[in-house]
């Protein structure tokens, strides 16, 4: 099976390319370790990071396909542990673990220059480091990858944060990287790596490669009970959600659940608007999506009866907060957001640039809020409860925002308070330009993305088992939310950074009005969406199948471009718009490169920024105007 797999996989080209980039790398980290000055220790790091990176990325770019897995041998009579050993034999069969294989190659060849015996003992040590790489692999997939719990989701979203945070400061990362390949690890770094399995092969002791033989037999025995619970049918099934209930045919009541609380009636407020379950009525739900129902019944329902004895808000309230940390996906949103803002404001520190440190805070909130564009269409029919009850659209709207801002406000302050400790010589303009930019931010933030969601409605093909591959959110979406929120922060951002001295406090009350501002009108604007066009947004949440779109000719037809202006004039802007961005704008702000048809280049000083910062400004609006008319291209 794997080797068919393989074999069709290979028609594509992205395997082959994949496959000349690692040869590639395997290749260079071969030439470093015979390098007379390569340093052990560096060796170390960069095997380790191989070995690591090998288990990784695969959750990454979606290694699940082409692989067997163990469902796969569910039907066949196989008992549990050769299954294990032959699905890891199978697994063996790839680009990753041959490209692997030879990477690792550069222990034994580093070591040869001390003699046999120290060759002989790293060759050992590689093979045992690439058992573990394929063994921790095979667990990542079918443990991390295939979940749909909180675990998994939150993993998943660590994970793609510190990849897109490293690859965002590669800038920064670069030099550090090329210092240490030079000058090797510190000393106080050096006392680590003794500890780690990298630089166990390394150490010319064949004691040590005991405790990585275990290491490899431990992964093998926690590989073959996984291998075991899908088998055997131990693990539990994924659980159906009863059919939703309309009016006229409620559903039964489960045990524990309180009917006659002030939310169960379909009419009321609290009832229609922060009904916990969604569709389902199931109380601490999400909309009817799995991993939103963790507690007992009765112990949710009682806390569900007392958020609505306080109000439809509080119960909308309540329900998002206990949803946003249930949901897969929102759960990977958020911890996407904080891993990636983290990173772009503290990883420039390592090449002594603490400009960004302040911004932890309001970096977090800005992904936080981008994350949540398209949030809406996760509920799929379960948007008829708020659209039932009196004035329920304006209890959706500020039930979740105010469970955002509960959720993004503390880390967000947090983040940026910990960011000024930490840089006591940062610029005194940054530091109040940031804290001037976060309250604009964070008001703009939770209601903007409520907005934007329920104009721009992408439905997912099922939003009561969501996966990683039903995301809903799209540039389009993400973009519009970016440019909201910096057009509310720019007063701020302006005032306390060009603005006189005395200005800067002046300028974070501009950051709380601007913040309160946006949020009134983007919770004002979500709120007569849903009331007055309620029934499209039902209809487009409902919506399961893409409706298919317009094929663009290879030359150039008369007849297509009379019938298809918009998708023609979406391709334009998309076109022109880089004009502007990239030689106009980022070839004068970031690379200070001069040309005689660039037009910042005939003007100096102040004059020459803002021009350039205007045709930034102009591509930009370009672009997002293709962007949303692209969205809106003839169907096919």
């Amino acid at each position: 099976m794997r080797a068919t797999m393989f074999r069709r996989a290979l028609r594509e080209p992205g395997p082959i390319v994949a496959a000349m980039i690692g040869l590639l790398a395997a290749g260079w980290l071969i030439v470093y370790a015979v390098r007379p000055s390569a340093s052990t220790e560096t060796l170390s790091i960069l095997t380790g990071s191989w070995v690591l990176g090998w288990i990784v990325l695969p959750l990454l770019l979606g290694g699940v396909r082409g692989r067997v897995r163990p469902v796969h041998l569910r039907l066949e009579s196989i008992p549990p542990a050769p299954a294990a050993y032959a699905l890891l034999v199978a697994s063996a069969l790839g680009i990753g673990p041959a490209v692997s294989l030879i990477a690792l190659a550069a222990l034994p060849a580093h070591a040869a220059r001390d003699g046999f015996g120290p060759a002989l003992i790293a060759a050992a040590g590689a093979l045992l480091l690439w058992l573990l790489g394929l063994t921790g692999s095979a667990i990542a997939l079918e443990a991390v990858g295939n979940a749909a719990g909180p675990v998994g989701a939150a993993l998943t979203g660590v994970l793609t944060g510190t990849a897109m945070g490293v690859l965002g400061s590669v800038w920064a990362v670069a030099p550090w990287a090329g210092l240490l390949l030079i000058t090797g690890p510190p000393a106080s770094v050096t006392a680590v790596l003794r500890w780690t399995p990298g630089f166990w092969p390394l150490d010319a002791t064949a004691i040590l490669l005991l405790p990585l033989a275990l290491l490899v037999g431990a992964a093998f025995l926690a590989y073959a009970s996984l291998v075991r619970r899908v088998l055997t049918g131990a693990a539990r099934p994924r659980s159906r959600r009863p059919a939703p209930a309309s009016p006229a045919h409620p559903a039964p009541a489960a045990p524990g659940r309180v009917t006659g609380s002030p939310g169960a009636a379909t009419g009321s407020p609290g009832g229609a608007t922060g009904s916990p379950g969604g569709a389902t009525g199931l109380p601490g739900g999400a909309t009817g999506s799995p991993g939103a129902v963790t507690a007992s019944p009765a112990r949710a329902a009682t806390a569900s009866a007392g958020d609505f004895a306080r109000g439809p808000i509080a119960g909308v309230l309540g329900r998002e907060r206990h949803t946003w940390i249930r949901h897969p996906l929102r759960l990977q949103y958020l911890a996407f957001a904080l891993v990636y803002g983290v990173l772009l404001a503290t990883l420039p520190m390592l090449s002594d640039v603490d400009l960004l440190a302040p911004w932890a805070g309001v970096l977090v909130a800005l992904w936080a809020a981008t994350m949540a564009a398209s949030l809406v269409a996760l509920d799929g029919t379960a948007l008829w409860l708020p659209l039932t009850a009196p004035r329920g659209e304006r209890s959706e709207v500020l039930g979740r925002a105010f469970a955002w801002l509960l959720l993004v406000a503390p880390a967000g302050i947090l983040l940026t308070v910990l960011g000024i400790l930490i840089t006591p010589d940062a610029n005194t303009a940054g530091v109040f330009a940031a804290v001037a930019v976060l309250p604009a931010v964070l008001g703009a933030g939770s209601a903007v993305p409520v907005w934007i969601s329920v104009s721009r409605v992408r439905p997912v093909t099922d939003p009561r088992h969501p996966t990683a591959a039903d995301n809903p959110t799209d540039i389009v979406s993400v973009l519009l939310v970016l440019l909201a929120l910096v057009v509310t922060s720019a007063p701020a951002f302006s005032l306390s950074v060009w603005g006189p001295p005395w200005s800067r406090w002046p300028a974070v009350a501009v950051g709380l009005l601007c913040g309160f501002a946006a949020w009134r009108a983007a919770a004002w604007a979500a709120t007569e969406r849903l009331t007055r066009r309620g029934t499209e947004v039902l209809a487009a949440a409902a919506q399961t199948t893409a409706l298919p779109t317009a094929q663009i000719p290879l030359t150039w037809d008369t007849e297509w471009a009379r019938t298809h202006k918009i998708t023609l004039g979406a391709l334009a802007l998309l076109t022109l718009g880089w004009i502007p961005v990239v030689p106009q704008g980022l070839m004068v702000l970031v690379f200070d490169i001069k040309g005689a048809w660039i037009l910042a280049s005939h003007l100096t000083g102040t004059a020459q920024t803002a021009t350039a910062l205007s045709m930034l400004a102009l591509g930009g609006t370009l672009l997002l105007t293709g962007l949303l008319l692209w969205d809106r291209r003839e169907p096919a």
